[in-house]
């Protein structure tokens, strides 16, 4: 994960001041006070982050699939990398897949991509190297996007059984509302 720094609020509010563009109406203080005072901090801070990036930002989207900064103390604990590897689940570079299942808040619903922080299914496996899903979370700003196509281990999947096609196709170790006959 990357390397983050405190900032204090009014130095947040300087920069939001400078980020985002506001017309020098009558009114352009109030449009000012209304973002630093109603919008929650993480909001705050995606915006910063976002209008300094230099890249176009692609948000995760609900049963997307992502690539995270795995948890040090998940190495040993939950996969072994070389076993991640042969599964086809590891992207490398300290990244693993994970499954975006929602995101934090309360209600969930609609589902917020730029939430404080999006529930995970990090892409593990068991002992018997099948694979086994561990819950996480994580800031929307520290997940990248991929297609489901990129994850070898669909591609392994699917020439050991049927064709995969979707994401709904995927049936995963403790989703009983799933069964083959519904894939």
């Amino acid at each position: 994960m990357p390397e983050q720094f405190k900032i204090s609020e009014n130095i947040m509010n300087t920069i939001l001041k400078n980020v985002i563009p506001l017309a020098d109406g009558p009114n352009a203080d109030h449009i000012h006070n209304i973002i630093t005072r109603e919008l929650p901090n993480h909001a705050k801070e995606s915006i910063l982050h976002l209008s300094l990036m230099e890249s176009p930002y692609d948000p995760v989207e609900l049963n997307g699939y992502v690539k995270v900064i795995a948890p040090k103390y998940h190495v040993s604990e939950y996969f072994e990398w070389d076993i991640l590897q042969d599964m086809g689940l590891n992207p490398g570079d300290g990244y693993v897949y994970a499954k975006v299942i929602g995101d934090t808040s309360w209600g969930s619903d609609p589902f917020n991509p730029f939430y404080s922080n999006i529930k995970l299914e990090l892409l593990y496996h068991d002992e018997e190297k099948k694979l086994q899903v561990k819950e996480h979370q994580a800031s929307p700003l520290d997940l990248i996007k991929v297609e489901m196509d990129s994850i070898k281990y669909f591609d392994i999947l699917a020439t050991d059984s049927e064709p995969i096609h979707h994401t709904a196709d995927v049936i995963f170790p403790n989703d009983e509302s799933k069964t083959e006959d519904d894939a």
